[in-house]
């Protein structure tokens, strides 16, 4: 009997979600696993969220729920962290996976339906847990060191001078809120910093608290 497959692809962040950067790849790896073996590829879902945040993962819950419906056998990802980051929720995958007789497998051969792999499994995930913890101590001290060292952190204004100007005219000069300064730049077609057709007062308050620093340190 031909085994039934819905597809689960994740990406971390709206970017890559927007211009497709990882997504299309892993589409395609699924494609190609599935075929190779004769397995039935019914649809695959995706999301657009951090993988230690199984709460926000209803992509993947969709196709769960499908499976567990008994639309199809198994949940098939590129890599296991494409399904979680965290070590409590896979260990709580595996185990729905085996008390609803359903399999989660990914393209580097992991297969919750074969118990020899649960222990080579549970190794990956916790040694991808180890890299991850590793990383973010790495990056936790380079930030500290620059910041000992007087650099500047964070992205760059990226408003344009002269715009940024006039944004503090319309504060000091026509006495007008954020909020209203706000509306006036929507209102006359003025692009954000980003591109956008909505400006909004935080945006607004970030150009004139940036500009008020200046002042002072001038």
């Amino acid at each position: 009997m031909t085994l039934r497959v819905i597809g689960y692809i994740r990406v971390s962040t709206k970017d890559q979600g927007k211009n497709g950067y990882g997504l299309g790849a892993q589409h395609d790896s699924l494609r190609q696993f599935c075929e190779a073996r004769g397995y039935e590829l019914l649809t695959v879902t995706s999301d657009v969220v951090s993988g230690g945040d199984s709460t926000r993962m209803y992509g993947r819950e969709v196709a769960i729920v499908a499976i567990e419906m008994g639309v199809a056998d198994a949940l098939l990802v590129r890599a296991l962290d494409r399904a979680t980051r965290s070590q409590l929720d896979h260990a709580s995958l595996f185990e729905r996976a085996q008390r609803h007789a359903w399999r989660l497998m990914d393209c580097d051969g992991a297969d919750s339906g074969d118990p020899a792999q649960r222990l080579t499994a549970d190794v990956r995930n916790a040694v991808a847990a180890e890299e991850r913890r590793k990383i973010s101590e790495r990056t936790r001290e380079g930030l500290a060191k620059a910041r000992k060292a007087g650099k500047r952190l964070g992205r760059p204004p990226q408003v344009d001078p002269a715009l940024a100007k006039r944004i503090v005219r319309m504060s000091t000069r026509d006495g007008l809120s954020p909020n209203k300064i706000a509306q006036r730049l929507t209102e006359r077609g003025v692009p954000t910093p980003g591109g956008g057709a909505k400006w909004y007062p935080t945006t607004v308050s970030d150009v004139l608290k940036r500009a008020n620093k200046k002042g002072a340190a001038a």
